[in-house]
């Protein structure tokens, strides 16, 4: 199933789609779930309609991490505090 969502997507190697293609054709349940997720992958990509982001959704959601970020660096200053302060 990995082999096959790799070659599907396109992240396996040219030597593992040859091994895949070579080996395909012995495993009929090999088959059958390649042309089903394939089949699949062709109709949400057909169904999907790609938008971009709007620029102020990108500045928000790039200020909310920044946020959480400095939050958890207090966190992380905090609780390194109390275990210096109350570990012996």
């Amino acid at each position: 199933m990995k082999m096959i969502q790799a070659v599907l997507d396109g992240s396996a190697s040219a030597e593992e789609v040859e091994h895949f293609k070579q080996n395909m054709d012995a495993c009929m349940p090999c088959i059958e779930t390649y042309k089903l997720e394939k089949s699949v992958k062709e109709a949400m990509q057909m169904k999907v309609e790609k938008k971009c982001c709007p620029q102020s959704t990108i500045v928000d959601i790039r200020a909310k991490i920044g946020l959480a970020l400095v939050l958890l660096g207090f966190i992380f200053i905090e609780v390194k505090l109390y275990h210096i302060l109350f570990s012996c």
